[in-house]
């Protein structure tokens, strides 16, 4: 038993290396996704210097998105707000508005901050969304008790791996 407990260990490990190239999914492709968010973008922009950053990575064919978002000064101290949820909006250029795709209720009361989540399974992109996804055309927002259509905008942008 211990040999094949070995031989398994050792196998996975083989098929787990890569010797460079583009990484995969479980069979596709997988992309960076990546944005740089701030109240600037909003449309109608509102004048903060609230700032966030999008970093994550799609897997098509698993149809999972994992990211990570964190976020700068999304309030002065005197005026403190709650971020009350992560949305996502599309399809839409960077100087219009799309509609509402999801919504992720996430409490947070610190004005700088970071967060790891995902979409996958119910709450994964569709195959009517993806390419919508996959060409840019989606952004998200931070939206906060007193910003509930958002604080901050970014475009998302995804690039081959």
């Amino acid at each position: 038993m211990k040999i094949l407990t070995t031989i398994f260990i050792l196998f996975s490990i083989a098929i787990a290396c890569t010797k460079g190239g583009k990484p995969t999914g479980v069979n596709a492709l997988v992309y960076s996704v990546n944005a740089t968010a701030s109240s600037k973008q909003l449309v109608p922009a509102i004048d903060t210097t609230s700032t966030a950053t999008f970093t994550g990575l799609y897997d098509a064919d698993a149809n999972t998105l994992t990211y990570s978002i964190a976020w700068t000064d999304l309030w002065r101290d005197t005026k403190k707000d709650t971020i009350t949820s992560i949305s996502f909006y599309g399809p839409a250029t960077a100087t219009e508005n799309g509609k509402l795709v999801r919504i992720l209720p996430f409490v947070n009361t610190n004005r700088n901050g970071s967060i790891n989540l995902g979409l996958a399974g119910n709450t994964g992109i569709t195959t009517d969304e993806k390419n919508a996804f996959i060409s840019g055309s989606w952004y998200f927002t931070i939206n906060t008790k007193r910003y509930d259509a958002g604080i901050v905008r970014g475009q998302l942008m995804l690039t081959e791996k």
